[in-house]
């Protein structure tokens, strides 16, 4: 079975979420930001359309992965604080 694996990107003006399953993508979302960054306002929601798209829930990942820059310290925080949360056992 391969890993399943969520993946953000926030470091950039770019705001991308992907999951894999081993080395294939099977679904993925984000934008580029031009006029400043918004990912505190659309990363949980593409984590949740990606989430959706590929019939995945935050207990079936293996793994959560993002970047760690170089890049906006801010944009790192939010990317860090989500895949923490995402980690946190519920309850």
């Amino acid at each position: 079975m391969h890993p399943r694996i969520l993946l953000l990107e926030t470091a950039s003006r770019r705001c991308d979420v992907a999951y894999m399953e081993g080395d294939r993508c099977v679904a993925e979302k984000g934008s580029l930001n031009p006029q400043g960054f918004q990912h505190a306002e659309r990363l949980h929601v593409y984590i949740d359309e990606v989430l959706r798209q590929a019939g995945m829930r935050v207990a079936d990942l293996d793994a959560i992965a993002l970047s760690a820059g170089p890049g906006s310290y801010t944009g790192l925080r939010i990317g860090a604080s989500a895949a923490k949360g995402l980690g946190a056992p519920p309850g």
